[in-house]
């Protein structure tokens, strides 16, 4: 259900009270309950398919909840809502789009105006209720910039590049990145009283994504922001909420992403101390069990005429010694009652799992001087020429450009996995390149997900699965999942981990952060930084592209 809160009675405010939400036989929320208040911008971060954009919808009141209620205390008000890829109707062009988004604010304004000549058509005084409500109509209509619309229209579509656009040209023609910024843009312009936002920096470039924080920063009601955008969540919001609706869980941090992953680090370090101190009590108390089962056999007493010789002394040495091993057996059964799970061992492509059989000991090419990979002359189907690139050492290098122009062609090219229209390609003999495309390719089937990495990694299950337990990507539950079954967040998960078990010389990454959570994408960050090899990525992500020591902007001949 959904409650709306009157105004006189009740602060601005998005709540969630025990909110469940379930599709098929899956429960995607289970009981989650939170508010959002005025003045208030949280980031909504967690897992892929944890429910952030099933809460989105909910709170919007789009989907019902199957338990639990929605409260919206606005006024009257509904919040504005943004899909990662917003419904327009195809035959609207960007006029008919304008008009919808000043809707609201031509019908605040006909009734002003409708006020104003009731007011004027009164003989004697002016009645008290039509100068309550035009005082209302004025409030909203100024805070929502009524005045100013065409000029604040113009501005909106200058920042969010869409200011080149004809006016006539329909919403069914515009490219999926012209459509997700239209919407946004028609949401700014409609001021709703809150916001609930799916990813908006989507296909937006960094000075939009600058414009879009600032903007932020001013909103005065209730925000919930689903992103994955590192710089949007340091500079604009007021805190986090860590989700992860199937277990029913909502963890709220305050401040921005840059004290979240403080937060995070220290959790961590914290783990992995508790983690040591456990080990090392738990090792102390099986050496003093071990000690004293070999001080009971030198106490115990004679079995023959020697028996007459075991004095008080040896029986109270021996119950010293019972005693010791008891308090010992005492302490492994408190310990192991009290286990510390391990902490995940760290993201490496060159050092975690499985090295015996990616080659270690034998010469690495990789640590030679020169190319590892080199072209020349080569052109794409895409139109595309690159004279000469060669990998050598520890390159960095990002590939940009348009959408279509090739870049992940170019990876494709640059792995091996595709001829070039012209040209040449060579890789030093025996150099390893990890691919990870951006589809992840896996059987449709009821392949159990241990089985299928240890076929591709060419290992046993029970070192398949010891990897990736240590990595943590996995729990031992998710082992036996049908390969088919998993969702897009759990086959990047694999694909890092056949990545980690190669232990490549060369890294090709096409838009690695797709469907992975925060804290992966920085123990991601990390690997690569500490990655000896050269790196060639195709990425959105801000932070990702400034780590790059050079670009490669892709343009047709």
């Amino acid at each position: 259900m959904i409650a709306t809160a009157r105004a006189a009675d009740a602060t601005v405010h998005l709540a969630a009270d025990s909110v469940t939400r379930i599709r098929g036989d899956r429960t995607v929320l289970n009981g989650i309950s939170l508010t959002v208040s005025a003045g208030e911008r949280l980031g909504l971060i967690g897992d892929n398919g944890v429910g952030k954009s099933t809460l989105l919808r909910v709170l919007a009141g789009l989907d019902a909840p199957d338990g639990g209620r929605v409260r919206v205390g606005l006024g009257g008000g509904t919040p504005g809502y943004l899909s990662q890829e917003p419904d327009l109707p195809a035959d609207w062009d960007l006029a008919r789009c304008l008009a919808e988004a000043r809707r609201e604010i031509d019908r605040i304004a006909a009734r002003m105006h409708e006020v104003e000549q009731l007011m004027a058509a009164a003989e004697d005084t002016e009645p008290a209720a039509l100068l309550d409500e035009y005082a209302v109509l004025q409030e909203d209509f100024e805070a929502r910039d009524g005045w100013r619309f065409e000029a604040r229209a113009s501005e909106v579509f200058q920042a969010l590049g869409l200011h080149r656009l004809p006016s006539e040209r329909p919403a069914g023609q515009l490219s999926g990145g012209e459509r997700a910024r239209l919407g946004l843009a028609l949401l700014v312009l409609q001021e709703p009283p809150a916001l609930l936002l799916d990813e908006p920096t989507n296909h937006l470039d960094d000075e939009a994504v600058e414009w879009l924080a600032r903007w932020l920063r001013e909103f005065r009601g209730p925000c919930l922001i689903a992103s994955h955008d590192r710089d949007l969540l340091d500079g604009a919001v007021t805190g986090l909420l860590d989700l992860d609706g199937p277990r029913g869980s909502v963890v709220r941090y305050g401040g921005t992403y840059r004290d979240y992953a403080a937060a995070q680090a220290a959790a961590r370090r914290r783990w992995e101390a508790d983690y040591e101190n456990w080990t090392e009590s738990l090792a102390a108390a099986q050496l003093r069990l071990n000690r004293s089962d070999r001080a009971a056999g030198h106490y115990r007493p004679p079995r023959d005429n020697a028996k007459m010789n075991y004095d008080l002394r040896g029986a109270g040495a021996q119950a010293a010694v019972a005693r010791t091993a008891r308090a010992a057996k005492e302490e492994i059964r408190r310990l192991e009652l009290q286990a510390v799970p391990r902490p995940p061992a760290p993201l490496s492509f060159t050092a975690v799992g499985l090295g015996d059989r990616a080659g270690r000991g034998a010469a690495e090419p990789g640590q030679e001087a020169g190319p590892l990979i080199e072209l020349r002359d080569v052109r794409t189907a895409q139109g595309i020429r690159l004279p000469e690139l060669a990998l050598t050492g520890t390159d960095r290098l990002v590939v940009a450009g348009p959408n279509g122009a090739g870049k992940s062609t170019l990876l494709r090219i640059l792995a091996g996995e595709l001829e070039p229209g012209s040209g040449t390609v060579a890789t030093r003999p025996g150099v390893r390149v990890g691919h990870l495309s951006q589809e992840s390719e896996y059987p449709a089937g009821r392949v159990p997900l241990l089985r299928t990495h240890a076929q591709v990694i060419a290992a046993t299950e029970d070192e398949a699965a010891e990897q990736l337990l240590e990595l943590g990507l996995f729990r031992p539950a998710d082992l036996q999942v049908p390969v088919g079954a998993l969702s897009a967040g759990q086959r990047r998960r694999l694909d890092l981990a056949r990545l980690v078990a190669m232990r490549p010389h060369v890294l090709l990454l096409d838009e690695p952060t797709n469907h992975l959570s925060l804290p992966l994408i920085e123990d991601l960050q990390t690997a690569l930084d500490e990655f000896p090899g050269p790196v060639v990525t195709v990425t959105h992500d801000r932070r990702m592209r400034r780590s790059a020591g050079r670009t490669l902007l892709l343009e047709r001949d």
